[in-house]
């Protein structure tokens, strides 16, 4: 697991939290700020690979907790501009994440993009059911990655989510 330490300071009421990465990428057009939701280091550390070289990205935080994601957006220590969420993760999953995001009045109009490897039809029609922005599968190559999340930071900074 990549440490939080490698990449700088985390503040100690946070430092209890499992955190796989922080980095600051240039802010050249756009200070958007992300929040990745991810418990795959190996995918986490793809995908804010990608976010922290894209020019309207300011922050990328990754988190390998959905729970301890929820505790921090509930209380304000998180404030981003967008979620990307898997929906395969232990303890809740990314539906119930959703679900319990939307119940807090600080968060309920966080724009959450699902960002899985999963295909599944029955996945995808829940995802319609869900106040989800995006349904974006992880694609395979890093070029393919940054193609995908260049849309979808485009939308965010638009909020043409439709």
């Amino acid at each position: 697991m990549i440490q939080a330490s490698q990449f700088g300071v985390v503040p100690s009421e946070l430092a209890g939290f499992r955190w796989l990465d922080t980095r600051r990428a240039s802010a050249k057009r756009w200070n958007i700020n992300v929040l990745l939701v991810e418990d795959d280091a190996a995918d986490a550390a793809l995908i804010i690979h990608a976010l922290q070289r894209h020019p309207d990205v300011a922050t990328a935080h990754t988190m390998d907790s959905p729970v301890a994601a929820l505790r921090l957006l509930a209380n304000g220590s998180l404030q981003p501009d967008l979620i990307l969420l898997d929906i395969r993760m232990p303890v809740i999953d990314g539906f119930e994440f959703v679900e319990r995001l939307r119940r807090s009045p600080a968060t309920y109009d966080t724009p959450v993009v699902f960002l899985t490897t999963s295909r599944l039809e029955r996945d995808v029609a829940a995802a319609r059911g869900c106040s989800v922005c995006l349904y974006v599968v992880k694609p395979e190559s890093l070029g393919d990655l940054r193609a995908r999340l260049d849309v979808v930071i485009k939308r965010a900074k638009s909020g043409a989510w439709s």
